[in-house]
């Protein structure tokens, strides 16, 4: 256990620390924390999806799927 005290929390310091656990576990923080690591998977991806024989659907659906993560992670080096 990581708290300070012995006592039990009350509700209210209870429901701040469930509301801070639950922000830093959202997709938004994780991914500003790993953006490099999101980026060199969304061009590998789209390196793959090029050098591969893929219909062109199949293409058009993963660059769809990788695209906004590609510019999630530009967005976040532009914004530092």
């Amino acid at each position: 256990m990581d708290r300070d005290t012995p006592r039990a929390l009350t509700p209210e310091e209870a429901k701040a620390r469930l509301r801070a656990a639950a922000q830093s576990a959202s997709p938004r923080v994780w991914i500003s924390q790993h953006k490099w690591g999101i980026l060199a998977v969304a061009l590998a991806g789209g390196f793959l999806a090029g050098r591969t024989r893929v219909p062109i659907m199949a293409r058009a659906i993963m660059m769809q799927q990788l695209t906004p993560l590609l510019l999630s992670a530009l967005s976040q080096k532009r914004s530092n």
